[in-house]
């Protein structure tokens, strides 16, 4: 038992150790191409002030960029995850020709109103749009936004690279920016109890993102 329990160990382990060496990079990475965007568009905003503009570093596996009213919040997944038997990817020819491929680091997206942080209303809800998947060969699957998934290759023809990374940056924040917020209904909003009043002031009548159009299922 000893030698199967060292055999996992130089295995299994040692590969997700290794896929999250190669995600936490990414992901510092990421966030380091977020404040060059983040700079080239504040230099070139002519009311800087007004727009709210910038990348904050929240903890080793958070990073939030905020554009005026949106923030995308960047989370890194501490945990390799394998994909199922079942999944469309795993019946790839690529992932079939190793298994190890069919490892993960994953780094997730989600999209907040930036209000919501601002005055920290725990109820306001933030939309994942978008999961980025990355195996031991440093390519990458990117799961989401419809139009964005289109843009990037299939798995086995898609390693990640500098310029990638900023496509993906900007056409995220393109898709936050591009996707309207609706009103609840009247009728939602009509009566409210005084709590309400005093704990919830700044998000009565808290509008909701219109949805957007995900994509996680295998392209023809």
């Amino acid at each position: 038992m000893i030698n199967k329990i060292l055999q996992k160990l130089e295995t299994t382990s040692k590969l997700k150790y290794e896929i999250y060496r190669h995600t936490l990079n990414l992901f510092n990475e990421l966030e380091q191409t977020a404040h060059e965007i983040s700079e080239e568009l504040r230099a070139q905003a002519p009311d800087i002030d007004d727009l709210r503009i910038g990348v904050k570093r929240i903890n080793d596996y958070e990073f939030m960029f905020q554009i005026g009213g949106d923030t995308l919040v960047f989370i890194l997944q501490s945990n390799i995850s394998r994909l199922p038997e079942d999944s469309y990817l795993s019946k790839s020819k690529y992932l079939k020709s190793d298994a190890e491929l069919q490892y993960f680091g994953q780094i997730l997206i989600y999209n907040f109103l930036s209000d919501t942080i601002l005055f920290n209303r725990l109820d306001d809800l933030g939309y994942l749009v978008g999961r980025l998947l990355l195996n031991k060969e440093k390519k990458f699957f990117f799961e989401g936004e419809r139009k964005i998934v289109f843009n990037f290759p299939e798995l086995k023809d898609n390693p990640m690279t500098e310029e990638k990374r900023r496509s993906l940056i900007e056409q995220l924040l393109m898709s936050a920016l591009e996707n309207d917020l609706l009103p609840p209904a009247f009728q939602d909003i009509m009566v409210i109890s005084y709590h309400q009043k005093i704990e919830h002031t700044s998000s009565m009548g808290n509008p909701k993102k219109i949805g957007f159009d995900l994509f996680a299922k295998g392209r023809d």
